[in-house]
């Protein structure tokens, strides 16, 4: 009979962390979701390229293992020649200049992490990717793939260079 309680109490012990787990995972990606909402209301009206990505910042597509596959949420969009990101906490936004940043692409296969693209500049290097899973509460509007972002970004780029070129 002791060991039938210990087993139920054990049992119920895992319940009720699952529980919490779940709860605390929901209610964050309830939280994420309307701060990306209210960044994309707030966002001036001419503003029509705009996506919500992930990101994480630096080296950290590079390490083997990871607790996450990203350090946190946010905007991305286009506003004249450059690309802003606005992060759903405002801890890592960052405006990188069209005409000189660096955008490349990085193959991850790491512990199956998605793959990403990185934009760099003199002040911050940045990885990117548009999130596709399905979520228990994503009301956001479907984004591009990660691929189709960052082929639409490099051909922007080309586009800002030639006519930069062609101006002086």
């Amino acid at each position: 009979m002791g060991s039938f309680i210990s087993l139920l109490i054990i049992i119920l012990g895992f319940i009720i962390f699952c529980a919490i787990f779940f709860f605390v995972s929901v209610s964050d990606a309830k939280v994420r979701e309307k701060s990306t909402l209210e960044i994309l209301k707030s966002l001036p009206k001419n503003i029509t390229d705009k996506w919500v990505v992930r990101y994480n910042i630096g080296r950290p597509q590079g390490r083997f293992l990871k607790m996450k596959t990203f350090q946190g949420s946010g905007v991305l969009y286009i506003d004249q020649n450059e690309i802003h990101f606005e992060d759903v906490l405002g801890n890592e936004s960052h405006v990188f200049q069209l005409n000189e940043c660096k955008i490349s692409w990085v193959e991850n296969k790491i512990n199956g992490i998605t793959n990403s693209f990185k934009i760099v500049d003199q002040d911050r290097a940045m990885y990117f990717y548009v999130e596709k899973g399905i979520s228990v509460v994503n009301s956001i509007e479907e984004n591009a793939s990660t691929s189709e972002l960052y082929s639409y970004l490099k051909m922007l780029r080309k586009a800002n260079k030639k006519q930069t070129k062609t101006i002086e």
